[in-house]
């Protein structure tokens, strides 16, 4: 069956031309949509599943053969928009909207990732998804792209994602001076950028936002400084808060730790105005 699925990607791909884009990944789609629409899968959930895979393997094979050197990221002087990138070799699995919710999430495991989600904003950092998309994710269908995208449309790939589906909201934490190294590396500098950057940044001003509902605390905001003391940050640290996302660390940190923890934030972001 599969061969009949070649016969169909190698009877469409048209002759190279310096305006082709991803064929065969638009080919793809089409086929699974036909699959997901008509198949009436007589031979199991499983082996269907396979199937789209494969379907997904082949294009990227054929897309690979046959216009390689079509684009090379490093001479062609072209930089392709990171929407076009997203729609042409992302959309597959990721889904239009960078969802997770394409045809072709059932075929894949684990399944492509979800960037809309609460998850996706707390794990992903830009250089890791740099590094995703430059090098791949091995134990994944995502593959590496080095050799098909520029640096620069690696980077503008990432920062569509980031910007259009993640929602990430760090310009005010970009532009703001971090703390000192020397309260970086205190005790509780150090779990805070291991625990707590991720969310609230390195400046306190929020690093990412997400599909977050409340968004993670603000420190540096003047409400936010009124509202918080000592007691109350380190008993939020230490059982969470009920209905957002943060998570109870009492089980993981020591009460050393968290007190060490509630005192860095205090004194980097709140000026010492809630130590007490």
């Amino acid at each position: 069956m599969l061969a009949g699925f070649a016969f169909v990607f190698l009877s469409w791909l048209p002759k190279k031309t310096s305006n082709i884009t991803h064929p065969t990944i638009i080919l793809a789609k089409e086929i699974l949509n036909f699959m997901n629409t008509h198949v009436t899968n007589p031979i199991g959930k499983f082996h269907l599943g396979a199937l789209r895979y494969c379907v997904l393997l082949f294009a990227t094979i054929v897309y690979g053969v046959a216009f390689a050197g079509q684009h090379d990221p490093k001479s062609s002087g072209v930089t392709r928009p990171g929407k076009t990138i997203f729609h042409n070799f992302c959309s597959v699995c990721h889904g239009d909207k960078g969802d997770g919710r394409s045809r072709a999430r059932n075929g894949l495991n684990p399944p492509p990732r979800d960037y809309t989600s609460s998850e996706a904003a707390i794990e992903l950092t830009r250089d890791r998804m740099i590094q995703s998309v430059t090098h791949g994710r091995p134990g994944t269908a995502m593959i590496a792209w080095k050799t098909e995208l520029s640096e620069a449309e690696i980077e503008g790939v990432v920062d569509y994602v980031r910007n259009t589906f993640m929602h990430l909201g760090n310009q005010a934490a970009a532009t703001r001076a971090k703390p000192s190294a020397a309260l970086l590396a205190s005790p509780g500098g150090v779990l805070y950028i291991q625990v707590c950057a991720m969310c609230h940044g390195e400046t306190g001003t929020r690093q990412t936002v997400g599909n977050m509902n409340p968004p993670p605390r603000d420190f540096t905001a003047p409400a936010v400084i009124a509202e918080l003391n000592r007691k109350r940050m380190i008993a939020s640290i230490t059982k969470g808060r009920p209905g957002t996302a943060m998570r109870a660390f009492g089980e993981r940190l020591s009460k050393a730790e968290i007190e060490s923890l509630a005192d860095f934030i205090s004194a980097a972001y709140m000026n010492n105005a809630n130590a007490k």
